[in-house]
């Protein structure tokens, strides 16, 4: 009997539950993560912790005094730094300066680190201005959420590169890397990133962003995470490195997603206008190493490009499906008016046919009880029944000849029943006018 290969997927959930340490932290943002979910933390007591890292330090006062934050005064210590980013960002600061380490990924990684980096940080950036668009009223958070975002991500790069590089190779082929992830390690960076989230004790609301932020639909939504999935589609996907994305649905997810946020083209506009410059700002604020600008710029034209190039074929697709829809449609409405049309006309030659046999029946029994000079009296009569009745005939075929040329036609109102009625008469006015003339 053969045997079935097994594969070993390995427990992530429990490594992460059991673990205290996910990704080789500095003490002191342990110690950070430790003493920020106590209820009686104070500023200087959570000062102190950051002054033992220098380097943290150093980061921290760099961001309070940058433009990010636009203060009018220069703040010189750590608890001036916390009371302005406040306690929840100072964390998530430090966890994100921990994190932005050259040094943590390798070179064979089969990824861009620079651009990788920086794709963390633009999102972050476009996280903060749509919130700022859409009167979200902590953008500081949507800041912070977005650098966190992707934890998940460098949680797989540091304990599993050698089965992550697969992953990239088979989501490059298939066109998903959540599904890719789920085959290999029955997890995907999403969970991952919530789990560690948990972990953290992060806010919930970031916590909730941090695990759908790939998610998109009509499921119900949270201003935040619509935030989070917005500036996932308005960037870049350097795990994928797909050279010929689907834009259409790129173009149909950022209309849904902003129309859900109330933020519209002009400020979806300014928002791509400013990114790389501020984004590039705040990375040297950081001193995270990204792409230069020259890339990024040429990188961005060229994704320009190939949207306008795709909205072009879009648009030029639609007129088609319309220009076909509008000729089926036209096709069949004249269909339903041939028939509405030929059974007016039937109707017609009906009711002339009807009059000739009535009257000729009229005159079959005349001859049997009248004389000739009865009948004789009521012959001119007879015969201009017959005679309209024909032309009533006659009319209708000459009708019928037309109906078969509708272009020009007229319709009662729009509508698919042809405007026989009127057309008949008309016809019917110009048979009497000679008849009349000649009594």
């Amino acid at each position: 009997m053969p045997t079935t290969k097994t594969v070993n997927v390995p427990d992530i959930r429990g490594q992460i539950a059991h673990s205290n340490d996910l990704l080789a932290l500095p003490d002191a943002v342990l110690e950070i993560l430790e003493s920020v979910g106590k209820d009686d933390i104070s500023f200087e007591a959570l000062a102190d912790i950051i002054r033992r890292d220098p380097a943290l330090t150093g980061r921290l006062l760099k961001i309070a005094n940058s433009s990010f934050y636009g203060l009018t005064h220069r703040v010189n210590s750590i608890p001036q730094a916390i009371m302005v980013m406040g306690v929840t960002t100072v964390k998530c600061l430090a966890l994100s300066a921990s994190l932005f380490n050259a040094n943590r990924l390798k070179s064979d990684l089969e990824i861009d680190i620079n651009a990788l980096y920086g794709g963390f940080v633009t999102t972050a950036m476009t996280c903060r201005k749509l919130a700022v668009a859409c009167d979200y009223p902590a953008p500081e958070d949507a800041f912070t959420c977005g650098l966190l975002l992707e934890i998940g991500l460098l949680y797989f790069l540091d304990h599993y590169l050698d089965e992550y590089r697969v992953v990239i190779r088979n989501a490059r082929q298939s066109g998903s890397l959540l599904q890719a992830e789920r085959q290999k390690f029955g997890i995907t960076h999403e969970e991952v990133g919530k789990l560690i989230a948990q972990k953290w004790c992060l806010p919930e609301h970031l916590i909730s962003a941090i695990g759908n932020h790939h998610i998109h639909g009509s499921q119900p939504h949270k201003s935040l995470d619509d935030i989070i999935r917005l500036a996932v589609v308005l960037g870049r996907d350097v795990i994928m490195e797909d050279e010929n994305p689907d834009y259409e649905e790129k173009i149909t997810k950022i209309t849904f997603m902003a129309r859900r946020l109330g933020v519209n083209e002009q400020q979806l506009g300014d928002i791509s206008g400013a990114i790389i410059r501020d984004s590039l700002a705040f990375a040297r604020t950081i001193d995270i190493e990204v792409e230069d600008f020259e890339v990024i710029l040429s990188r961005a034209n060229k994704e320009i490009f190939c949207t306008y190039m795709s909205l072009q074929r879009l648009f030029q697709e639609r007129q088609e499906l319309t220009s076909r829809l509008l000729n089926e449609e036209r096709e069949r409405g004249i269909l339903e008016a041939k028939q509405v049309a030929t059974s007016t006309l039937a109707h017609y030659i009906n009711n002339a046919a009807m009059e000739i046999s009535g009257h000729s029946q009229i005159l079959r029994m005349s001859l049997n009880t009248r004389d000739s000079n009865a009948i004789a009296a009521m012959l001119p009569h007879e015969l201009d029944v017959f005679d309209i009745a024909v032309r009533k005939i006659v009319a209708v075929i000459e009708e019928l000849s037309e109906v078969n040329m509708l272009d020009d036609l007229e319709f009662f109102d729009k509508s698919r029943i042809l405007n026989i009625d009127e057309k008949i008469k008309a016809r019917l006015a110009n048979i009497d006018q000679p008849m009349r003339r000649s009594k």
